[in-house]
C-alpha cells in the first residue's frame, strides 16, 4: 500500500509540473498575474464544491469550522502564494530551476514539520538517512539552479 501512495504522491507532483505552465499561460492571456491566480482557484474551488455534492460528503458547515484552530485559514493564503509566484518567476528563472528552489524550500520545511511535530503533523524523526536525502535533493536543487 505505501507503494501506491508514493506513487500517487508522484503524479501528484507531475501534475504540479504541468499546473505552472497552465497557470503561466492563463497570466500571457490575463495579463495580470493575481488575476490568473484568482481564476486558477475560483476553478479548483468549482471542482472542490462538485466533488463534495457528488460524492455525498457535505460542504462543512460554519460551526464546524469556526473550531478550527485559526492557522489552518493559511493553507489557501499559502496556495495562493505559491500559484502567484510560480506564474511570476517561471518565466524568469524557467519551470525547472523554479521548481527545484521550491522542491528545496518544501523538502527543509518538510523535514522540520516531520521532525518537530508543527501543526499537528505526526512525528518523523530526522535520522541520518533523511537529513542526507535531504541533502541531495538540496544539492540537486542548487545544481539545476545555479548549473549552466
Amino acid at each position: 500500500m505505501k507503494f501506491l501512495f508514493l506513487v500517487l504522491a508522484f503524479v501528484a507532483g507531475a501534475a504540479t509540473s504541468l499546473q505552472i505552465p497552465v497557470n503561466t499561460e492563463l497570466r500571457r492571456q490575463l495579463s495580470h498575474p493575481m488575476q490568473a491566480t484568482f481564476v486558477s482557484f475560483a476553478v479548483g474551488m468549482l471542482i472542490s464544491l462538485a466533488y463534495c455534492l457528488f460524492s455525498g460528503s457535505s460542504v462543512p458547515s460554519l460551526a464546524v469550522l469556526s473550531r478550527a484552530p485559526w492557522w489552518v485559514w493559511c493553507g489557501g493564503v499559502l496556495g495562493t502564494l505559491y500559484v502567484w509566484s510560480s506564474v511570476v518567476l517561471s518565466p524568469k528563472i524557467g519551470l525547472a530551476a523554479m521548481l527545484s528552489m521550491v522542491i528545496a524550500g518544501q523538502m527543509l520545511m518538510s523535514l522540520a514539520i516531520d521532525h518537530f511535530g508543527h501543526l499537528n503533523a505526526a512525528v518523523y524523526p530526522a535520522t541520518p538517512q533523511r537529513v542526507v536525502g535531504a541533502v541531495l535533493v538540496i544539492a540537486g536543487a542548487a545544481v539545476m539552479s545555479f548549473g549552466k
